[in-house]
């Protein structure tokens, strides 16, 4: 069991789980999350979609592989730091002095001259200890960075701390779908928040292909009136009133208009898929089904569109009435529907933007955990802890030496320079 629990406890394996998981969520921020298995299958390869489909790569940070190897890893580092607590705790408290450092035979003698009470002042040891021991002989003894020790327990702990945070945030995450054009106003439902779509491009490269969707969106509070504005693209998302606002995807929306005659009753703007009813005719309703920004009739009559340029639009609309179809077709750009006295007209096509916006209550734990990573590493790469030593010898000359514990030559070269 000893064994067994210095394995699960080391470092080399820590090391390997956390190569591990972050190789899943690099394979997660790269491959589409939560979509249908018809889309991996499709977009990828058939052995490429079938593999990130059976290895669960579709919802990395909540498949059964993942989620127990953050467990393992938070017992690991829990394990680690508890059995590494009171090692370190009673070298804080004892394990400097100069009778233990002449007995631990660590250190390599140097030679050197003149007083080495003023070597280990410009090495940076304010705080000397002069005394005698027990041999009889005169000594110096002095120790710097005593912290520095505490440097990778504090990025156990880090770590820890992280991946406590993002696993609560995952299981009490809450997300919501914002969807609309420049102009637009939304509530976001269950939040007491309104979103603003300011503005939204789509930057194209020089072969038309979509190169960044980019949305400016402004955020309010409406039970305090309290405004906040910011930009969201694909993989930089905004982050409003502890909310993180991300560009997710885009589509084609259109105005509908209704004339009654020849006086507009109604005008919505509806996005690919959505509806509207007829005010003024109760239980007719018409639903934009589908956009062709360059409309072309394939081979085998079905609709579609010879490119993504606004060259020819055309519009797949039904028809409902009582919930029954009336009918379906293509709209061009200047034509109607027309039933009974109503109009209903397709115009000012553009592209809408999503935004999903999602609320992790457990953000400030990962951040604290984040901090006191950097504190550890802080600790353990800019306070590196090191011991000096110089004894009397007989003939009145000073033997010194000096250890640290991590970058010890460099210490050594350090001694040796500054008495030059």
């Amino acid at each position: 069991m000893k064994k067994i629990a210095r394995i699960v406890f080391s470092m080399k394996f820590a090391l390997a789980l956390l190569g591990i998981l972050l190789a899943a969520c690099l394979a997660g921020s790269v491959i589409p999350q939560g979509k249908e298995a018809s889309y991996y299958l499709s977009e990828y390869s058939e052995q490429a979609g079938g593999a990130i489909l059976a290895l669960g790569l579709d919802d990395v940070f909540h498949c059964a592989w993942f989620v127990l190897l953050a467990v393992v890893l938070c017992l690991n580092l829990t394990g680690c730091n508890i059995v590494h607590f009171p090692s370190l705790l009673e070298r804080s408290r004892n394990g400097f002095s100069p009778e233990r450092y002449k007995r631990s035979g660590r250190a390599k003698e140097l030679s050197v001259s003149g007083s080495p009470e003023e070597l280990f002042e410009s090495c940076g040891f304010h705080r000397l200890v002069r005394g005698t021991g027990g041999d009889g002989k005169e000594y110096i003894y002095g120790v710097k960075n005593r912290a520095g020790i505490w440097g990778a327990w504090l990025c156990h702990l880090g770590m820890l701390i992280v991946i406590l945070g993002f696993g609560l945030g995952q299981m009490k995450q809450v997300s919501f779908a914002v969807y609309g054009v420049p102009g637009q106003t939304k509530t976001v439902e269950g939040t007491g928040y309104e979103l603003t779509i300011d503005d939204f491009a789509v930057d194209l490269r020089p072969d038309d292909t979509v190169e960044q969707y980019t949305a400016s969106i402004t955020m309010r509070d409406t039970a305090t009136g309290e405004s906040r504005s910011g930009q969201t693209s694909v993989n930089h998302p905004a982050t409003l009133f502890g909310m993180r606002c991300y560009q997710n995807s885009t589509g084609w929306a259109a105005t509908v208009q209704v004339w009654k005659e020849d006086r507009m009753i109604q005008e919505e703007v509806l996005c690919a898929g959505e509806y509207m009813n007829v005010e003024d005719k109760e239980g007719l309703a018409v639903m934009f089904a589908a956009f062709y920004p360059d409309y072309a009739e394939g081979e085998d009559g079905m609709p579609g569109t010879a490119s993504s340029k606004l060259q020819n639009p055309a519009y797949l609309y039904r028809l409902y009435y009582r919930n029954e179809i009336l009918g379906m077709n293509v709209l061009g750009a200047k034509e109607a529907i027309t039933v009974d006295a109503y109009t209903i007209i397709f115009t000012d096509s553009q592209n809408y933007t999503l935004i999903q916006i999602k609320r992790d209550p457990f953000t400030w734990l990962a951040a604290i955990g984040a901090a006191i990573v950097m504190t550890g590493l802080f600790f353990a790469f800019y306070l590196r802890t090191a011991e000096v030593y110089a004894e009397r010898k007989e003939d009145g000359s000073w033997s010194v030496s000096g250890y640290s514990r991590k970058g010890g030559p460099e210490f050594e070269d350090q001694l040796k320079q500054s008495q030059a």
